[in-house]
């Protein structure tokens, strides 16, 4: 792959760079626009001549002839069509680009371009050049990896000591997969579109780690991926159905704490199950029929009561959460208050029992 490094008007490259947002379709790769980090440039530019910015922006050039013989630090000349349509993609630096252009539009900028790049090595360079300097969000990341193969992009992501986690792929088949209970629900860090009907109710490292939760115990039921899902959507599909007030945005039984402590509460009780040949796993009538059986015995009041702890997304918050819910079985079989003894609970919410 050729680079090629030169000095332009921000004007100009903002007319022949376009900044493609990642979406749900896993298309594009760049974050969301920030106004205020925009403004701000701008206003440091503004606050005293001196200020200067030399960092490069990053972008990939498509489309431009060459015939291969460029030599390292040899002297040569780009020309960039007369076209409507941008040849470029802002890799890094969209928003210094922004900001100088909104202070000057013909301030000269420093270019550091990719001449014609394949789109994955656009994806990997936008990986590594954002995860080592400003990092972005990982579920950004992940959405933008869904579109690329895993095995070739992960190896090479290897090399920049970057790993997206092994779960990380079934994320996008949660969301994407109509008979999942997440189906299009996924909280990705993309833009809302007029007319989508999607809904944002559960934040991608949730599932992920929910996933990762199942497959820790190792069951033989559940060893492939399909398996694996088909559990997880039978489990959600389970709380859905026995609790669909709590399917809402917002609600403390979609957060990751929720997410993950409830699916940790219910594996744990399933696997001595599975151990001693009680249940198949990989049954989706028996699983549901297990999942509602413990589901009785817990109350969605747990979930929108008043709790003693907010940051309770570490371990010892979420042991905190599954030894709550193990109590309040506890009471509601022995025919107790179901916050009796429930150190978490602050004020119980008596009206969702």
């Amino acid at each position: 792959m050729l680079l090629a490094t030169f000095t332009a008007p921000v004007g100009d490259v903002v007319k022949w760079a376009s900044v493609q947002r990642l979406n749900v379709e896993g298309k594009g790769h760049q974050r969301l626009r920030n106004k205020a980090k925009v403004r701000a440039i701008s206003r440091f530019l503004a606050l005293d001549s001196r200020n200067t910015i030399p960092t490069a922006i990053t972008v990939a050039l498509r489309g431009l002839a060459v015939d291969g013989t460029q030599e390292l630090g040899a002297c040569d000349s780009i020309g960039i069509p007369d076209s409507e349509e941008p040849i470029g993609l802002v890799i890094d630096g969209q928003h210094r680009l922004f900001g100088m252009e909104e202070f000057d539009p013909t301030l000269k900028v420093n270019v550091v371009a990719l001449i014609n790049p394949s789109d994955e090595e656009i994806a990997f360079q936008f990986m590594v050049i954002n995860n080592k300097a400003s990092k972005v969000s990982t579920d950004h990341l992940k959405l933008l990896a869904l579109q690329y193969p895993e095995a070739a992009l992960g190896e090479r992501l290897k090399t920049a000591r970057m790993t997206l986690g092994r779960h990380a792929s079934l994320v996008g088949v949660v969301d994407n997969s109509e008979d999942s209970p997440f189906y299009r629900s996924v909280e990705w860090p993309v833009e809302d579109v007029a007319g989508d009907p999607r809904v944002n109710l559960v934040l991608p490292a949730a599932v992920e780690q929910s996933l990762g939760t199942i497959a820790q115990k190792n069951l033989p039921d559940l060893a492939d991926d399909d398996a694996l899902l088909e559990f997880f959507f039978t489990l959600w599909r389970s709380v859905k159905e026995a609790w669909p007030a709590g399917w809402a945005q917002g609600s403390k039984l979609l957060s990751k704490v929720g997410v993950v402590t409830l699916t940790t509460f219910v594996v744990d009780d399933l696997t001595p199950l599975a151990d001693r040949g009680s249940i198949d796993l990989a049954d989706p009538d028996e699983v549901a029929a297990e999942v509602r059986l413990i589901l009785d015995d817990l109350t969605p009041a747990f979930w929108t009561s008043e709790w003693t702890a907010k940051s309770l997304d570490t371990s010892a918050g979420r042991k905190l959460v599954v030894d709550a819910l193990t109590q309040v079985r506890r009471n509601r079989r022995r025919g107790n208050p179901w916050y009796a003894d429930v150190d978490l609970i602050d004020t119980p919410d008596l009206s969702s029992e």
